[in-house]
């Protein structure tokens, strides 16, 4: 069971890591001197450290997911262990899969300008908790 929750927690991290360089490169276009998000963030003392700060959250955030999804891959594995879309478990990579395809389905119904900009991370999401996960823990 910790192998598992360790595992998540690890490929959580990973994730966070291309959430947050990916993050970047999709909001650099759309940070320029006059935004407001800007002048707030300059206005309220040190931007290096809220940013710092911000970029902690978001890998603690993400391997707290991934601690989750190994507790998940634990329940579901113990039940039911069909292999199935290319995964030693079919049943834990289709729940894994709903996040991506409906976020998928978000960004293309309100901000599909940055569709291909997000697409990447979605498609990394599924395959570091719906394949590689499966996979390691097998």
């Amino acid at each position: 069971m910790i192998e598992e929750v360790l595992t998540g927690a690890l490929l959580g991290l990973l994730m966070a890591s291309v959430f947050v360089s990916g993050g970047a490169l999709i909001m650099t276009p759309y940070l320029k001197a006059e935004s407001r998000l800007v002048k707030f963030v300059a206005t309220r003392g040190r931007p290096t450290l809220m940013v710092l700060s911000i970029v902690g959250v978001i890998y603690v955030l993400w391997s707290v997911i991934g601690a989750i999804y190994g507790l998940l891959f634990i329940i579901i594995d113990n039940r039911n262990s069909q292999n199935g879309l290319g995964s030693p478990n079919l049943i834990f990579t289709l729940l894994i899969l709903i996040l991506p395809i409906s976020v998928t389905v978000l960004v293309l119904y309100t901000k599909r300008v940055i569709f291909f900009r997000v697409l990447p991370i979605i498609l990394i999401f599924g395959g570091i908790f719906g394949w590689m996960m499966p996979y390691i823990l097998r």
